[in-house]
């Protein structure tokens, strides 16, 4: 999983601040449109027309969720959503949203985030929620759709994962290929190919690309 681009929005101001200088690859508006344009349709209309309302929806849903709690509890959230965003051959691609970054101002308000949106298209992940709500403070994550006109939570069957493989994990994150982990955790070339086949088979994924996108959208790490 890769990052396709990012946006710094200045919600204070309601216009979007900056952008990655890799924008204009990945989607088929100018920079120099983006800058300074926060209008929701803007926006909106990078999405698949039938995910639309969806997201619109959800990005509300996230909004009162937060606004809700009380202000030790806003910080420890984060939100990653889902869609199709068309790229600049006017083709749709499936890809995640995420808020790494919010600046809440003394009103208890968002003024500034920072959006990253990673390209998910290559990946075939089971059960994809429409999005997910992280909380960091007891590494709970809560999954919810759009069922019957209404945002639900839902269940997702997210594997149990261990120690050894949350390193293992940690080390295939960073790019490390099975003899470099052998030597960094001093065990088997058997015992690390062993580990990451009972992984793929505890997250029905096929490839360690498709296995290392599931453990970041679950936010198992």
């Amino acid at each position: 999983m890769s990052i396709y681009f990012w946006i710094l929005l200045n919600r204070s101001e309601r216009k979007i601040e900056m952008v990655s200088e890799n924008i204009e690859q990945f989607t088929p508006t100018k920079k120099e449109d983006w800058i300074h344009s926060f209008e929701n349709h803007f926006y909106m209309e990078l999405y698949h027309p039938e995910d639309r309302d969806y997201l619109n929806a959800a990005f509300q849903f996230a909004e009162r969720t937060r606004l809700s709690l009380d202000n030790s509890k806003k910080e420890t959230l984060k939100f990653n959503f889902y869609g199709r965003m068309i790229d600049r051959n006017n083709q749709y691609r499936m890809v995640m949203i995420k808020s790494i970054g919010q600046y809440i101002n003394d009103k208890n308000e968002i003024e500034a985030s920072l959006v990253v949106i990673y390209d998910i298209s290559h990946f075939k992940i089971p059960n994809l929620p429409l999005f997910s709500v992280i909380d960091d403070s007891n590494k709970e994550t809560r999954y919810y759709k759009f069922i019957e006109e209404n945002i639900q939570s839902i269940e997702i069957d997210v594997p149990k994962i261990s120690t050894r493989e949350k390193e293992i994990l940690d080390l295939m994150c960073q790019g490390y290929n099975t003899p470099q982990i052998v030597l960094k955790l001093s065990i088997s070339y058997h015992t690390v190919e062993n580990h990451k086949r009972n992984l793929r088979k505890k997250t029905n994924t096929k490839t360690s690309s498709e296995l290392i996108a599931f453990v970041m959208i679950h936010n198992l790490m």
